[in-house]
């Protein structure tokens, strides 16, 4: 893919390790011990993309800040199945953030989503160094771990605070207690006016907004 370079699972390790990333990044990072891959892809440098963006390999590093426009999309490249690593040492900016069943993903920085954080895939872990914003965040049960704040309209789920002790008593949960529905495109709702995932994914990928 332009603007990443394929290393080798040593070449990459050797990238992380040489990064200028948080002490809290390689703590967690320590902690989770994701799997990796020779599928290794870095980026060197702030990455803007317009439209929507799809992660170029099993295991994707970008160095810098990422900003896309659309959708941030970490399925996994054809020929994979669950599984992976999404890292950014930097800031995300996007308009809409999907994880992928079994990815561990790393931001060092903060990640402001201006309409949707979908991180509902069993078996994933989003780890968030700085701030976490988005209008709506839908993780049920997957939760994010954020070092900063995390600043949530709605939310179906919650995050929690890196280094954790009593999930019950320190979830951090949505600014209102409303459901989502009123804000969302009817679009993405079903007739009880529950969340469509996947129709949500084809407006983002096609440009349009989940919003009213």
């Amino acid at each position: 893919m332009a603007n990443f370079e394929q290393l080798t699972e040593d070449e990459f390790n050797d990238v992380i390790a040489g990064s200028s990333s948080s002490e809290a990044f390689k703590r967690q990072y320590m902690r989770f011990s994701p799997v990796r891959d020779d599928h290794c892809y870095v980026h060197h440098g702030t990455l803007a993309i317009s439209g929507h963006f799809k992660t170029p390999g099993y295991c994707t590093l970008v160095v810098g800040d990422l900003t896309v426009d659309g959708l941030i999309d970490l399925n996994n490249p054809e020929g994979f199945d669950e599984g992976g690593l999404f890292i950014v040492i930097g800031n995300v900016t996007c308009r809409a953030f999907s994880g992928h069943y079994g990815k561990c993903t790393f931001i060092d920085g903060n990640l402001n989503a201006s309409e949707l954080v979908l991180n509902a895939y069993g078996d994933s872990s989003l780890v968030v160094t700085g701030d976490l914003k988005t209008k709506l965040f839908h993780g049920k049960d997957i939760w994010a771990e954020v070092g900063g704040v995390a600043d949530m309209e709605y939310a179906n789920g919650y995050c929690l605070p890196i280094g954790y002790k009593d999930a019950a008593k320190q979830a951090i949960r949505a600014r209102s207690s409303k459901k989502n529905a009123p804000v969302l495109h009817p679009d993405v709702l079903d007739d009880a006016d529950r969340f469509k995932v996947d129709e949500a994914l084809q407006r983002l990928k096609q440009g349009q907004s989940i919003l009213r």
